[in-house]
């Protein structure tokens, strides 16, 4: 492309950052790039020189891209010069419509993207430069046209008629033409009309019948409609249509007719011209094609980014959810360690009477509710403490078969169908039965008429899945047949403290658990579902590398007498919790010391050497639980620790202390006997 060849395409923005960005995008098409850094500059280019394209800033100073678009159009050699606003912000409909109201033709929202501003200044730029070479050829064509006419005008008298009727057929379309004697039936032809219909002279007889032949046959209707009329009625007509040249080609035209009358009025004559728009048409199906290609990518791209918005929207969501509800429930593991520690110590103090110990009784057990309630919080959160191994499903199923018919009760049939040599899967054990206990109870209340529940579970491998490793995993199914769930509430089903059931029947957390175990444990849960046709709940858990090991049983640690007693540091920075665990403490027969901070503990520890064995928080100010047994064992390697926490996540790394047993709140004075008791090697 030349230098006189190339089109003005005007960038108007006041941000020097973004036309260089727009002329680096714009590069590659070789066109002449003009910058301008508000209206002003705009309009003074505009006065001085031929544009093909402007891009405009819709925010602007001064003037904004509305108003200069809407000036631009009141010039006149601008009134069908393309614009494209550019906005970085988000427009609404009415602003759109304003837009298109000021004369745009487009518009492009930011960010930018190259291929597309390329594409549709391209599209516009040829626009412009074959309407410009079209403006040409016309101006050409008239020019001949009246050079042909006047030579004409000068011939003898008695081509006076025919150069009459030769000059409203040029006038009609100037290219190929036709007259017809209607009363003779003859009908003459003239070199481009034979061109364009492709037959010569001797090749065919030129009649109004051959020339309806050539049509093509979908297109005849149209072409005897405007024959017709212009006879009978005496009218011009103007028809687009297809015609079928003997060598089998397919062209486009336009026929323009007039119908010469005779004194009497009647139609004698008809006169007219054949334009062949062949190359229009392609150009315009091509343009056409295009536009369409460009809304289509156009879409998709937009769908595209609505899509990854959404999902990064849900995702923040429920992590923000997440650390709240990880937040609240190890503050509520503090405040339920202090009243299930009180209630216990309590309990040994008070008279034995059956009523009073009725009441301690009903408040430990409420304050062990609470305590499972956090659980599920923190399994939401994914900060629960899982102790993940390799567990047989169908040994695990069968140990809590009983459990589970007792909990889904007489009305609902259950059926267990567990393949024989089924893998083990890797996950806390605990935690997948009372994850099982959840789906089991969440069926039996969708089914308050009765039904029958199935669990089942299949190996599956996984090569390519965007929510899944690959890898071998155990899809563990929970199907019922309930009430089922429409689409708005299946897709709430997971959301913490979303539930459909009455007041004071679920917390909404039992399919939050156990989407959170799945999630933490490598997995997937998925729910399919719809009204009247039950529900099926598929956990994902990951095969286990090796064989589950065999259980050992369980013993009870023997409660301290006092007869061993140590001096115990409790470092806490809860002030009822750490009274709370040095009363269990001094009650064992221990005596305790008590530091509200990490840097309060070493402190005590060096001026303290009695001091036996240190419990302490993990989540405190300044200096975690954590870090400070770390500190510990740096400077005394063989002092026992306790690492107590209500929060699962542990730091990684470099501050992670080596084998500190960790003892989870809310703990019972037994389950504190017993870690002090592990924690010394007994």
């Amino acid at each position: 492309m030349t230098s006189d060849d190339r089109l003005n395409i005007l960038l108007v923005d006041d941000q020097p950052a973004k036309l260089l960005s727009y002329e680096v995008i714009l590069a590659e098409l070789g066109e002449n790039l003009i910058k301008a850094g508000s209206a002003r500059d705009a309009l003074e280019v505009l006065l001085k020189a031929e544009v093909a394209v402007i891009l405009i800033d819709v925010c602007m100073p001064e003037l904004d891209g509305f108003e200069l678009a809407a000036m631009i159009r009141e010039h006149p050699r601008f009134q069908k010069t393309a614009i494209i606003f550019v906005s970085a912000v988000m427009m609404s409909e009415p602003d759109r419509l304003r837009g298109y109201e000021a004369g745009a033709v487009d518009y492009m929202p930011v960010p930018i993207v190259p291929d597309v501003l390329r594409a549709k200044v391209k599209v516009f730029a040829e626009l412009f430069r074959k309407t410009r070479a079209l403006e040409q050829l016309n101006a050409e064509l008239e020019q001949r046209v009246a050079e042909r006419t006047a030579s004409l005008e000068s011939s003898a008298l008695r081509l006076q008629e025919i150069e009459k009727r030769r000059s409203l057929a040029l006038v009609a379309a100037r290219m190929g033409s036709f007259d017809v004697d209607l009363t003779s039936g003859d009908c003459l032809w003239d070199e481009g009309q034979h061109r364009i219909w492709g037959v010569s002279r001797d090749e065919l007889s030129i009649c109004r019948k051959t020339m309806r032949e050539l049509v093509a046959p979908e297109d005849r209707p149209v072409f005897d409609q405007g024959w017709n009329e212009a006879v009978t009625q005496g009218t011009a007509y103007d028809i687009e249509f297809r015609i079928q040249r003997c060598d089998g080609e397919i062209r486009w035209c336009v026929m323009s007719a007039a119908a010469s009358l005779n004194e009497r009025g009647e139609a004698v004559r008809l006169t007219g011209v054949t334009q062949d728009i062949t190359e229009r048409k392609e150009a315009e199906q091509s343009l056409q094609r295009i536009n369409e290609d460009l809304e289509r990518r156009v879409e998709e791209r937009t769908q595209e980014r609505a899509q990854a918005l959404s999902q990064l929207f849900e995702a923040q969501k429920m992590d923000t959810i997440g650390q709240l509800t990880g937040g609240v429930a190890h503050d509520f593991n503090n405040l339920l360690m202090a009243v299930l520690g009180s209630l216990e110590l309590l309990k040994k103090r008070v008279s034995a009477e059956a009523s009073t110990m009725r009441l301690i009784d009903n408040a430990i057990h409420g304050a062990e509710r609470g305590a499972a309630l956090t659980q599920r919080l923190l399994a939401f959160a994914r900060r629960q403490e899982l102790k993940p191994e390799s567990v047989s499903m169908s040994h695990l199923v069968d140990g809590m078969q009983g459990l589970l018919e007792r909990a889904l009760g007489p009305g609902v049939q259950f059926q267990v169908d567990l393949p024989p040599q089924l893998p083990a899967v890797r996950v806390d054990p605990n935690q997948l039965e009372l994850a099982l206990l959840n789906l089991a109870v969440n069926a039996r209340d969708a089914m308050p008429g009765g039904g029958s529940l199935t669990l089942s579970a299949k190996l599956e491998h996984i090569d390519r899945r965007a929510d899944l490793a690959p890898g071998d995993y155990l899809r563990i199914t929970v199907a019922d047949s309930g009430v089922g769930m429409d689409e708005q509430t299946l897709a709430k089903a997971t959301e913490p403290f979303f539930t459909t059931k009455g007041v004071g029947k679920g917390t909404g957390l039992g399919l939050s658990m156990v989407h959170g175990l799945a999630a933490q444990s490598g997995g997937l849960l998925t729910i399919s579902s719809r009204p009247g046709s039950g529900s099926t709940v598929e956990l994902w858990l990951p095969r286990a590398d090796s064989a589950p090991r065999p259980q050992e049983p369980e013993r009870e640690d023997a409660m301290s007498d006092g007869s061993d007693s140590i001096t115990v540091l409790v470092v806490d920075d809860d002030a009822l919790v750490c009274m709370g665990t040095s009363a269990m403490l001094e009650d064992l027969g221990h005596a305790t010391i008590e530091a509200r901070s990490g840097k309060e503990a070493l402190e005590l520890l060096r001026n303290h050497p009695e001091i036996g064995l240190v419990i302490t928080d993990h989540a405190m100010p300044g200096m975690t639980g954590a870090e400070l047994a770390a500190r510990i064992q740096q400077c005394a390697p063989n002092l026992p620790l306790i690492l107590a926490t209500g929060y699962a996540e542990l730091p990684d790394g470099g501050h992670t202390p080596a084998k500190v047993p960790r003892l989870s709140k809310p703990f019972r004075q037994s389950e504190l006997a017993a870690a002090i008791a592990r924690s010394r090697g007994a």
